[in-house]
């Protein structure tokens, strides 16, 4: 029974540490200075150096947009949005990573992107040829009869809105369009739109799209993340330094009335951005949100498999294991509307639970402490223990729990039985709220912590048998 216990109380540590006790040491440790020294950074890191004086640093970016499925709404927002950032235009290149979603009926992304891009000439800039026409009218690829003349009516019908002749639409079209277009004189962005005539998935645009990129520093964002106006030039001046390799900006998600999800979510990414914070301070970030971070387009290379889940997480892990740092920088930030149901929230995580687990597998040489120290602590503290660890010890715990009670009554032992079944209760109700789009904090987050726990079961089998897609599940939020 000694055994017993003491595997009852490793388990319960483990989590109060994974949850809890990790943060409040990295507290500790930020306070108490001397005691970085035990956390000594990997054998192969970077030495600090500047490539630039202090004050202003303006490398040039490249702010890559993934957009698919998107309404028409949040495309002319996205746009209002980068339009609005601050930072030197001739230091800026912007493009839209687009692919047409067939599974949305309220993809509006591709007609959005064209009509403000393609068939208004005051925003056209180098770099946009006719591929938007073949993206407006790539259904015409699936039809089998391209001479019925249902087909050919709707053709022309949208045709009829544009500044393009349907005589035009042919190959060797390029040509004219680039004389049609040509913007005469220096734009105030320059923007370019790459696409997936079919949605491959984010990582099959990205790498795609990072390969034509000009800028020295990449910029990454999605359609329904919206940048603050100075998050380029917040982001940016870390990379004067040659030891950062990536910067993570914080993610926000905005309270809605709508949103059943939205507190638990809420609070969710408010203590994520607090230990990435304090991450960053002892050496580096684990892991960058995909709503807004950048890397230096040198370290990309060919590191992102086209079967990766969460290829912004894996990404930012592989340059630390490089040696660099990953800043966190608050105020560089992206705000986005939160699911609208945990429902929703639950397929979000199942996609992230399987992603976890597909790159613990591929960054397994980060658990080598003798090289990668401060690095492999800070990556098993905030990470593999919460993606893999936490959720399949917790009901070990109660049956460990119950084992005791069984063989030796023990008050203390009874009191901790009744409070995870009190969780469990919670967590309950929070399930039966949810389905009545009711919104008690003190129900919803247990719950939101059991559907977190429950998604790494079930990730982990998707995972396992290859049942996790690259392309995302939409949301609705």
């Amino acid at each position: 029974m000694i055994v017993v216990h003491i595997l009852f109380w490793l388990c319960v540590f483990c989590v109060l540490y994974s949850y809890a006790g990790y943060g409040m040491l990295i507290i500790v440790i930020n306070k108490l200075s001397f005691l970085k020294k035990l956390l000594p950074p990997p054998s192969n890191a970077k030495p600090l150096e500047y490539s630039a004086p202090e004050g202003e640093y303006f490398p040039q970016i490249s702010l890559i947009i993934s957009a698919s499925g998107e309404t028409k709404e949040i495309i002319q927002e996205k746009i209002r949005n980068t339009y609005d950032l601050i930072y030197p235009k001739d230091k800026i290149e912007v493009i839209f990573a687009i692919a047409f979603d067939t599974s949305s009926e309220a993809d509006e992304t591709i007609n959005e992107y064209y009509n403000h891009f393609l068939a208004t000439p005051g925003f056209i800039s180098p770099g946009i040829k006719d591929e938007e026409l073949y993206a407006k009218f790539s259904y015409v690829d699936k039809t089998a009869d391209l001479r019925n003349p249902e087909v050919l009516a709707k053709i022309e019908k949208e045709l009829e809105g544009t500044k393009v002749h349907s005589g035009e639409i042919q190959p060797g079209s390029k040509e004219v369009l680039d004389k049609m277009f040509s913007p005469g004189k220096e734009e105030e962005l320059n923007i370019r739109i790459t696409k997936d005539i079919e949605r491959k998935g984010k990582i099959s645009q990205v790498n795609r799209t990072v390969k034509i990129a000009n800028g020295e520093i990449i910029v990454f964002s999605d359609c329904n993340s919206m940048f603050n106006k100075e998050s380029l030039i917040n982001i940016s001046r870390h990379f004067r330094n040659k030891q950062v390799g990536c910067v993570a900006g914080e993610k926000r998600v905005r309270q809605s009335e709508k949103s059943t999800s939205g507190e638990g979510e809420g609070l969710y990414w408010k203590y994520e951005s607090l230990l990435k914070k304090l991450d960053s301070k002892i050496w580096t970030t684990v892991g960058a949100a995909g709503e807004i971070f950048a890397v230096r387009k040198e370290l990309w290379g060919d590191r992102i498999e086209e079967n990766a889940i969460i290829e912004d997480f894996l990404i930012s892990m592989r340059i630390a294991g490089d040696g660099y740092r990953v800043i966190y920088e608050p105020d560089a930030y992206a705000e986005e509307d939160p699911t609208t149901s945990l429902k929703d929230e639950y397929v979000r995580r199942r996609r992230i639970a399987a992603g976890g687990f597909q790159s613990i597998v591929w960054l397994k040489y980060l658990l080598n402490p003798l090289k990668y120290r401060v690095l492999t602590f800070q990556y098993i503290s905030h990470r593999v223990l919460r993606w893999a660890v936490v959720p399949f010890i917790l009901p070990l715990i109660l049956i460990l729990n119950v084992i005791i009670l069984v063989v030796n009554f023990d008050l203390l032992y009874f009191i901790l039985f009744l409070g995870q079944l009190f969780v469990y209760f919670l967590a309950a109700v929070g399930y039966f709220l949810e389905q009545k789009r009711i919104k008690i904090k003190v129900f919803y987050i247990p719950y939101l912590l059991m559907m977190m726990n429950w998604s790494a079961y079930v990730g982990l089998k998707r995972y396992l048998k290859g049942q996790q897609k690259v392309v995302w599940e939409r949301a609705k939020r």
